[in-house]
């Protein structure tokens, strides 16, 4: 549970797709498969975790905390589990080592139904436990009802969660066959039983049988076909060796490197393996020997082997042998001197010690600080995420963000968006723009911070914007470099704004009634939009095919028209438009009562551009081009556009032109 929220920092993309498809159960989106471009996903998880952010709510915690959950049953039914087949020791020991390893830490945080399969490996083989006779000391029971029932919804559901299921209910039948024959302890009552657990499972799995057949493409049969080709033999040799060899280089799925449990626990669980072979007679053994083997081919035998995000379904098995290895030797005779069982306990504790530090290390350090697994899970943006989510509430953020107004829902998510799904807090007011042609004055210019993801966004900044920015200080800690900017620009913007009444004259449309010559900025719009003035101090002069740039001002007076945007024309005569831009650089929707930005429109001259002079007038619309905001004057509409300068084209040079008629 350790720092839950910050480890890993960040999220994977392929997370992101469990995150979007979590969106999609909200929504009432709920299916049995959900299609991706890897074949597939079932559905049960996303609609569980889509069941619990509604009360935990969404960001890093929300989205984990079921994995969470997940583990700590799956550590409980362990130790449940290897205590009614053998004893206390065998159970400690085994819960034990899969809460110190660093795959079960790993998979706790995963938003993932990799997650789900520890859970559902454990809980079904406790309730074949509990359901069949197989306990370590024969009871004279009747067949618990109870038992049988939840063993049934177990195999049904388990086919919602992961295709590896499969292998975990097909393990269960062998399971039941082997009782059935070897060691005939099936009564006819258990027997029957059996069946009706069977006909439960079947029920539940009806709708998964019509959808597989509906869509085969996606189905888990044929996913599992198509992962489990190729590479056999290449895939069990890594996969078996992975265990306490060179592991999972993922760094998404582990530490770069590093083995599944440690080598003298290695040997240990090999000690269990065989023990249990040996013992096939033992329907306590052959359960665990029986699901691990089943349970094999769905961990090791895969894409890119060894994968220990696979490795989920096999962990319990693994964790039991290691109980059991270690409880068979110290059954030897060697250890019936109180010298010796000294020392077993001794090493017992050492060796748990170990892992303890050796778990603690890689997960806390090397696997926080790796820089391959900060790339994958995406760890800058978790980092600013996480930065947000403390300085979120004191202090107005600006996001830049170019992709603001991408709005298809297929689209990949662009930084911004991916960001926010790391987030935990819960209402976060944040500005957002393009920051190469806008800035946003957050409350008048009151202290405020810049989020800039990249570089090449730093980089692209118009440089007018650039000016306001360089007053502003970089914060050093916990984010990645040169990622947040903070300023205060309430004095600069007051001063600036106060200059635009005597530097920047604008005109109301001469087709208005009732307009007068210039006047001072500011000059109000409808619905909620001030024009606060322009930057008188541009180029003026320009050639044909040369980009005329437009410096404007605006304030938020309240809630803005979804889809707002500025226009900027470019006119031979009042009337007659020659060049334009329609666009806005700030996500209107996200701006509040008294931002201030600033739009710098760029506009190209065709070069057909005659050497006259030309006038740039300027105005704003809602949905569409026929529903500009009206200019008011003492509140009463005057037009529907401003006029801010004049600037003159001139000829293009005789050589420049002679060039052109060559």
């Amino acid at each position: 549970m350790t720092n839950l929220a910050t480890l890993p920092q960040g999220i994977s993309d392929d997370e992101i797709t469990n995150v979007r498809l979590v969106g999609n159960a909200e929504q009432g989106d709920i299916r049995v498969f959900y299609p991706h471009e890897d074949g597939g996903r079932e559905g049960l998880y996303h609609v569980v975790v889509a069941l619990i952010t509604t009360f935990t709510g969404e960001g890093t915690i929300g989205y984990r905390i079921l994995s969470l959950w997940l583990s700590m049953l799956s550590i409980a039914i362990v130790y449940t589990l290897a205590r009614h087949l053998f004893n206390p020791m065998t159970a400690i020991l085994s819960m034990g080592l899969l809460a110190l390893n660093m795959n079960s830490n790993l998979l706790a945080r995963e938003i993932s139904s990799e997650a789900f399969t520890v859970f559902v490996a454990s809980a079904t083989m406790l309730a074949l436990a509990r359901s069949l006779p197989i306990y370590r000391t024969t009871r004279i029971v009747t067949a618990n009802t109870l038992s049988f029932a939840s063993l049934g919804l177990l195999w049904g559901l388990s086919f919602y969660v992961h295709p590896s299921s499969l292998f975990i209910v097909l393990g269960s039948m062998v399971f039941v066959v082997y009782l059935i024959f070897v060691p005939r302890t099936m009564t006819r009552q258990r027997r029957s039983y059996t069946g009706f657990a069977i006909l439960v499972m079947l029920i539940m799995m009806m709708p998964y049988l019509i959808s597989s057949i509906r869509l085969p493409e996606i189905a888990a049969g044929q996913r599992i076909l198509l992962e489990y080709t190729g590479g056999l033999l290449r895939s069990i040799i890594h996969g078996v060796t992975a265990i306490v060899g060179r592991g999972d280089t993922n760094p998404l799925h582990n530490l770069p490197g590093r083995p599944l449990v440690d080598a003298f626990s290695g040997l240990f669980i090999l000690v269990g393996f065989v023990t249990s072979i040996y013992k096939w007679r033992d329907p306590r053994y052959m359960l665990i020997f029986i699901m691990a083997i089943f349970a094999l081919p769905a961990a090791v035998i895969v894409e890119n082997s060894p994968n220990f995000l696979k490795y989920g379904i096999i962990l319990p098995q693994l964790m039991i042998f290691f109980g059991i290895g270690v409880y068979t030797i110290l059954q030897l005779p060697i250890f019936s001197d109180v010298v010796f069982q000294r020392m077993a306990v001794i090493g017992i504790i050492g060796l748990f010690a170990f892992n303890l530090l050796w778990t603690w290390q890689d997960l806390f350090i090397n696997y926080r600080n790796h820089p391959d697994v900060i790339a994958t899970v995406n760890g800058e943006l978790g980092q600013i995420a996480h930065y947000l989510d403390l300085t979120g509430g004191d202090i107005p953020t600006v996001i830049c963000n170019s992709d603001w107004d991408m709005s298809d829902p297929n689209q990949n998510l662009n930084r911004t968006e991916k960001m926010l799904v790391m987030m935990n807090r819960a209402i976060f007011p944040y500005r957002e723009a393009d920051c190469q042609h806008s800035f946003v004055f957050s409350d008048g210019g009151s202290k405020e911070q810049i989020i800039v993801f990249d570089h090449e966004t730093e980089e692209s900044i118009y440089p007018y914007m650039r000016n306001w920015m360089v007053s502003g200080t970089y914060v050093m800690d916990g984010v990645p470099r040169r990622s947040v900017i903070q300023v205060e620009l309430s004095q600069q913007l007051a001063d600036t704004a106060g200059a635009f009444i005597t530097t920047s004259p604008v005109a109301y449309a001469p087709e208005a009634v009732g307009a007068i010559a210039p006047v001072s900025p500011p000059i109000r719009f409808g619905d909620n939009l001030t024009f606060l003035g322009y930057e008188p101090n541009v180029e003026r002069t320009y050639l044909p095919g040369e980009t005329i740039d437009v410096i404007t001002y605006w304030r938020v007076e309240g809630l803005l028209p979804r889809k707002l945007t500025l226009f900027t024309h470019v006119l031979s005569d009042p009337v007659t438009l020659f060049a334009n831009r329609d666009v806005i650089s700030v996500n209107p929707d996200r701006l509040q009562e008294r931002d201030v930005f600033i739009q710098v429109t760029q506009i190209h001259l065709p070069e057909t551009a005659l050497p006259i002079e030309y006038f740039i007038s300027i105005g704003a619309y809602g949905k569409s081009l026929e529903e500009r905001l009206p200019t008011l004057r003492d509140d009463v509409p005057l037009g529907d556009r401003l006029f801010l300068y004049s600037i003159d084209v001139l000829p293009l040079p005789e050589t420049a032109n002679e060039e052109g008629n060559d």
